[in-house]
């Protein structure tokens, strides 16, 4: 396919512990009771994004290809979009900007936060989150002292064995799937790793929407 060259290139290299049996064979489903979610719960597909802030390749993908889902799955109510954290280790800034995202989410922001920290992906430091709650009208003291908590830590870590129980190794990457009725796991039907050009998402999503 003359895409694949490029979407093996666009990933931000990441190191993940894949030896031993836990990774032999890739889960059939994955939870995401516990992640930020767009769109109707009732959508054919969901579309997992996996990614690091810090990741130029995720800040493209999240500025360029994502919108595009967004206007024409999300909004139509055909696709579900959930975001997990895969902050990587070589990315000093990734993990606590994971962290602001979800203090965020606490005040129903999450998305918010998301496009902003790709937005201004360069500048990443604890002050600058900071700045950013602010700038998007979060209660600023609710937000720091989650920021300071830790307490996001778990979920984040937990998203993290979710990669690598796919064999992700770096980001982005996306998986398509279905929800599981009356349940919150993703059936899982494709795993993306690298930023894919739009039309072979599209390509993707329409060749599932089409299937039973």
């Amino acid at each position: 396919m003359k895409h694949g060259a490029k979407l093996l290139a666009w990933t931000c290299a990441g190191i993940l512990a894949l030896a031993g049996p836990s990774v032999a064979k890739k889960p059939r489903t994955i939870s995401i009771a516990d992640d930020p979610t767009l769109g109707e719960r009732s959508a054919a597909l969901v579309l997992v994004e996996i990614s690091d802030f810090q990741c130029p390749y995720c800040g493209k993908g999240a500025r360029e290809v994502l919108p595009r889902v967004y206007e024409q799955y999300v909004t139509a109510g055909k696709v579900e979009l959930v975001f997990l954290d895969l902050p990587l280790k070589m990315h000093e800034h990734a993990f606590q900007a994971a962290e602001a995202a979800q203090c965020a989410g606490e005040q129903n922001l999450f998305w918010d936060m998301h496009h902003y920290l790709f937005a201004y992906q360069t500048a990443l430091t604890r002050e600058d989150l900071v700045r950013y709650a602010g700038e998007l009208e979060l209660e600023v003291g609710p937000f720091v002292e989650c920021l300071d908590s830790g307490r996001h830590d778990a979920a984040i870590r937990e998203d993290i064995e979710v990669a690598r129980k796919l064999r992700i190794q770096g980001t982005p990457a996306y998986v398509l799937g279905r929800r599981v009725p009356a349940s919150d796991d993703v059936e899982v039907l494709e795993v993306i790793s690298g930023l894919p050009p739009y039309e072979v998402l599209e390509e993707k999503i329409n060749g599932l929407l089409a299937s039973p």
